[in-house]
C-alpha cells in the first residue's frame, strides 16, 4: 500500500513539474507585433475566410455541447435555405434588410464612423411611415409608395442625425449615443403600439395596412420590390463612394482626418451629411420590413437587422457589391437557424451566436491584417 502510494505521488510530481515547464516556457514568450506596409487583396481575403472558418468550428462544438451533430446541422441549414424555391424566396426575404442595414453602417465605416444605431433608425423609420398610413390620405399605390419610402428614409436620418449633433458639438462618442438610442426608437415605437395604434383585438399591433401600402411582390414567393430598391441603391452608393467627388472626400475623411482638413474639407459638415445618409439607408430598412412583409408595425418587425448589419458590412470591407453577397451569406444562417430550432430542438438562440462568433472572428482578424504577429524568448 505504501509501495503504491509512493508511486502516485511520484506520478503527480512529475506531471506538476511537466506543466511547470509548460508554463515558464510560455510565461518567457512575449508577443511581437509589426506593422505591415501593405496587404495584398489575396491575403486580406484569406485571412477573412479563415476566420469565418474558425467562427464554424466554435459554433459546431456549440452545436455539438447541444447533443446535435454539428455536420447534420449544416446540412440542414443549407437544405432549408437553398434547398427549394420557398427556402430561397425566404432567404432573399431575410436579405433585404441586411442590404439595406449594410449599407448604412458601410457608408459610415467608410468615413471611420459608428453607426451602431441602425437598429433604431429601422424602427423610426418605419414609425414615421405608419404615422401617414394611418393619419394621412389614402393615395393612389406610386405615389403613396414614394411618400413611405421617403419618410422612412427621412425618419431615419432625422433619428441618426441625434448622434451627428451630439458628436459634433459635443464630441460625444457615436459609439455610444447610437447604440443608447435604439432604446429610446424602440420605446416609442412600443408607446403608440400600446397606446393609440393598438389593433381592435387590443395586441400592440396597428391594423393591416390598405392595398396601396404595399410593395408589389415580384414573382417569386414572399420577395417584393424592396429588393429592387436595395440593389438600385447598392449601384448608386458604389458610384457615389468611388466616382463621385463627394466620395473621394468621404474616404480622405476615413483615411486621415489630418489629410481631410489640409485638401480644405468640411469635416463637420461631412461628417453630418454621412450621418444622415446613414440613417437613411436604415430608415428604408423599416419600411421595407412593414410595407414588404408584415403589413403592419408591430414590435417584432426586425430581428436585430441593424446589428447584423454591422457583420454584413464588416465582412464586405465596406464595398457595397459584396455586401449584396454576405447580406444573403448571413440571412441562410439566420433562415437555417430558424428549422434548426424547429426540427432539431436546438435553442432559438443558435443564429445569434454564430453571427456573434463570426464577428468576434472578423475583428480578431483585424490584427492579423495590420501585424506580423511574432512569438519571441524574453530574456
Amino acid at each position: 500500500m505504501l509501495k503504491i502510494k509512493t508511486l502516485i505521488v511520484g506520478l503527480l510530481k512529475k506531471i506538476a513539474h511537466f506543466f511547470h515547464n509548460i508554463y515558464c516556457y510560455f510565461k518567457s514568450l512575449r508577443i511581437k507585433l509589426e506593422q505591415k506596409e501593405r496587404v495584398s487583396k489575396r491575403e486580406e481575403l484569406i485571412i477573412t475566410l479563415s476566420a469565418i472558418g474558425i467562427a464554424f468550428v466554435l459554433s459546431g462544438i456549440f452545436i455539438a455541447l447541444n447533443g446535435v451533430n454539428p455536420f447534420v446541422a449544416l446540412w440542414k441549414v443549407i437544405v432549408s435555405a437553398l434547398g427549394s424555391p420557398y427556402g430561397i424566396s425566404e432567404t432573399l426575404v431575410k436579405a433585404i434588410p441586411l442590404i439595406f442595414t449594410g449599407l448604412a453602417v458601410a457608408i459610415a465605416l467608410n468615413s471611420k464612423l459608428w453607426n451602431i444605431g441602425a437598429e433604431g433608425q429601422l424602427f423610426f423609420g418605419a414609425t414615421l411611415a405608419t404615422a401617414f398610413i394611418i393619419y394621412g390620405p389614402v393615395l393612389p399605390k406610386p405615389l403613396e409608395i414614394t411618400v413611405l419610402i421617403a419618410l422612412g428614409a427621412i425618419g431615419g436620418a432625422l433619428w441618426a442625425g441625434i448622434p451627428a449633433i451630439l458628436k459634433i458639438k459635443f464630441k460625444m462618442n457615436e459609439v455610444i449615443s447610437t447604440l443608447l438610442l435604439n432604446y429610446v426608437a424602440i420605446n416609442i415605437a412600443d408607446y403608440f403600439l400600446f397606446g393609440p395604434w393598438k389593433g381592435k383585438d387590443n395586441f400592440p399591433y396597428t391594423p393591416e395596412f390598405p392595398p396601396e401600402a404595399k410593395f408589389s411582390r415580384i414573382g417569386f414567393g414572399r420577395v417584393h420590390a424592396g429588393l429592387i430598391l436595395a440593389l438600385v441603391l447598392v449601384v448608386l452608393l458604389y458610384i457615389l463612394i468611388y466616382h463621385t467627388k463627394t466620395g473621394y472626400k468621404l474616404r480622405m475623411t476615413g483615411s486621415s482626418l489630418k489629410a481631410a482638413k489640409y485638401a480644405g474639407i468640411n469635416i463637420k459638415k461631412m461628417m453630418f451629411m454621412v450621418f444622415l445618409l446613414s440613417g437613411a439607408l436604415a430608415g428604408l430598412a423599416g419600411v421595407s420590413q412593414i410595407c414588404g412583409i408584415e403589413y403592419k408595425l408591430h414590435q417584432h418587425i426586425s430581428t436585430g437587422y441593424g446589428y447584423t448589419g454591422i457583420i454584413v458590412a464588416w465582412l464586405a470591407r465596406t464595398n457595397p457589391f459584396i455586401i449584396v453577397i454576405f447580406a444573403i451569406f448571413l440571412s441562410i444562417l439566420l433562415k437555417g437557424a430558424d428549422s434548426l430550432q424547429i426540427a432539431m430542438r436546438l435553442p432559438a438562440s443558435v443564429g445569434v451566436v454564430m453571427q456573434a462568433l463570426i464577428l468576434f472572428a472578423i475583428l480578431g482578424s483585424e490584427l492579423f491584417k495590420n501585424y506580423n504577429v511574432k512569438l519571441i524568448r524574453g530574456k
